[in-house]
């Protein structure tokens, strides 16, 4: 087996959902200046690089992501699912979902927006999901517990009003069978043949509504 990030890391500067968010990192101590250990403070959003939407990010009622059980976040089922969107667009047909095994975990739209990632419209140009397309996977994918795309929100910033409502499809304790997670900003840009499991792994803060998360994805040899 091998296994891959499939997850960007944490930076200054990086490209957030309307432009680009800045992480502020301070130094708390420094052996350069004379302490014995390098220890650093950071603030940053918890919507910023690849993080995972849970229930709370839109219904008070709904889940924290420290709440899930560590279990949750192994998907032994995953299907990455290729599609081509473009500025704006928001991917409304089912058509790509149709013929796929319908027990999988984890859907993987793979656009390419990768590519885009150091230009300013990975932010502010980005594609979004409809709504349609979370009702669709909730009624058809009894198994699935979250979705995973490779640009920057499932909510095309030229259609905020939309994507809360697609937000809101996916992530509603009270909808169709269970809420489906999503986790956005993936790096999906390498070589997925062969792809067996995706470990989830968030940052795990009490009160947050959703978090960061490093992804490892594991491929046969």
């Amino acid at each position: 087996m091998k296994y891959l990030y499939l997850s960007y890391s944490i930076k200054d500067d990086m490209p957030v959902y309307g432009g680009t968010g800045s992480v502020t990192i301070s130094p708390v101590k420094s052996i350069a200046v004379g302490d014995t250990s390098n220890v650093f403070s950071f603030t940053m959003e918890n919507h910023w690089g690849t993080h995972i939407d849970s229930s709370n990010h839109f219904f008070d009622e709904g889940m924290k992501v420290f709440e899930h059980p560590a279990d949750f976040w192994c998907f032994r089922k995953p299907r990455v699912v290729d599609i081509s969107l473009k500025p704006s667009e928001i991917m409304k047909s089912t058509e790509c979902l149709e013929l796929l095994e319908r027990d999988a975990d984890l859907l993987l739209f793979r656009s390419k927006w990768s590519d885009y990632r150091d230009r300013d419209l990975y932010g502010t140009e980005n594609p979004g999901i409809g709504p349609e397309i979370g009702s669709f996977i909730r009624r058809n994918f009894p198994s699935v517990r979250a979705v995973g795309i490779d640009w920057v929100s499932v909510s095309s910033f030229r259609d905020g009003r939309q994507g809360v409502e697609t937000h809101k499809v996916f992530l509603n304790p009270k909808g169709e069978g269970h809420p489906v997670l999503i986790i956005e900003d993936m790096d999906l840009s390498g070589d997925m043949a062969g792809l067996v499991e995706v470990w989830v792994l968030p940052f795990r803060m009490e009160g947050l509504d959703s978090a960061p998360c490093t992804v490892v994805g594991v491929f046969r040899d």
